[in-house]
């Protein structure tokens, strides 16, 4: 079966109408996501911790006392 014309330009408008809608539901879920994410960050401060551990060897002793 082979395709004409008018048919192949209608196959042509459905692909393109396709990639078109995704193209702008994805774009726009994106900016609607980010514009929440800025308005709800607007009026909160953002902190960091830094935090070290330490841990002890008690089988090594320094026994040079450094002198102050």
């Amino acid at each position: 079966m082979k395709l004409t014309n008018e048919q192949w330009q209608k196959i042509i408008t459905a692909v393109c109408t396709c990639i078109t809608t995704i193209a702008a539901i994805i774009l726009s879920t994106a900016c609607t996501l980010s514009l929440s994410i800025s308005k709800n960050n607007s009026n909160s401060t953002q902190k960091t911790e830094q935090t070290s551990t330490s841990s002890v060897d008690s089988t090594h002793i320094n026994i040079n006392p450094k002198n102050f």
